[in-house]
């Protein structure tokens, strides 16, 4: 039976950590993301799953899901406008291989998704039984991104930066709205939650966010994370996406600014 708050690492065996999924049991249980393609999650302890959330169409989040749907039959909840592309995910491939190279190899290619599909806006509130779930909307690293709050818990995607080994970093792969990014980070912030659940290190203090927030503000986004090993090679390829994401973000602002004056 399915009890608790589960952060499940649902990255590929080189770097399991990469990214995380979270299982959250209830009356009705709610899972959040669903990892990449060639991933190690096991949720051997759900009997049930009634609901999966997708914070956003990007191949290192929806990597399961076609067979989490499969097995489970749970309503798939999405940003409004993007369920097609879980139906047939050949763009969501083709712009993962752009963005990420190499690495979208290691993580292996999302496939179409046959199930119930609900669109949602942000601002929804589902009765979970004990819980509640909002959903929010949080645009910026992605215009279709969603948060979900759940009993005070803050499961941000990726739309407030990840952390490993004790420092943020910035998840801010391109095409990226800086200015949305920042907004929707602020607005989570606001929420004073007791938790937050990153895509990419877990369940972290929400002191999380003022220091990403604080380090895309400085424009102090490059950080040096020792991981060794694979799971170092991974992590540097993404975060030199991200790096770019930021500064072809300002670059764009700049021209913006100059063609304005």
């Amino acid at each position: 039976m399915c009890t608790g708050i589960h952060a499940i690492p649902s990255g590929p065996w080189e770097f399991p950590e990469a990214v995380y999924s979270f299982v959250i049991c209830d009356e009705k249980n709610v899972m959040i993301d669903a990892g990449v393609a060639n991933s190690v999650m096991d949720v051997g302890f759900l009997d049930r799953l009634d609901y999966v959330v997708v914070t956003h169409l990007h191949i290192d989040h929806l990597g399961t899901l076609a067979e989490v749907v499969q097995r489970y039959r749970p309503k798939v909840l999405v940003y409004q406008g993007y369920s097609k592309y879980l139906r047939d995910p050949s763009k969501v491939n083709q712009g993962g291989k752009s963005v990420l190279g190499e690495v979208a190899d290691i993580y292996g290619e999302v496939e179409p998704v046959n199930g119930e599909i609900l669109e949602v806006g942000g601002g929804e509130v589902i009765d979970l039984g004990d819980r509640k779930m909002e959903l929010l909307y949080t645009p910026g690293h992605a215009k279709h991104h969603i948060s979900v709050l759940i009993d005070g818990i803050l499961y941000a995607g990726d739309s407030a930066g990840g952390r490993y080994n004790g420092l943020p970093i910035p998840t801010t792969p391109p095409p990226l709205n800086l200015r949305d990014y920042v907004n929707s980070l602020r607005r989570q912030i606001s929420l004073r939650p007791k938790a937050v659940g990153l895509a990419h290190g877990g369940l972290v203090n929400p002191s999380h966010m003022g220091e990403h927030l604080e380090q895309i503000l400085k424009g102090k986004y490059r950080v040096d994370v020792n991981l060794g090993g694979e799971a170092e090679v991974i992590l540097k390829k993404h975060l030199e996406v991200n790096y770019r994401g930021i500064e072809e973000a300002l670059l764009k602002e700049k021209l913006d600014c100059d063609a304005s004056t």
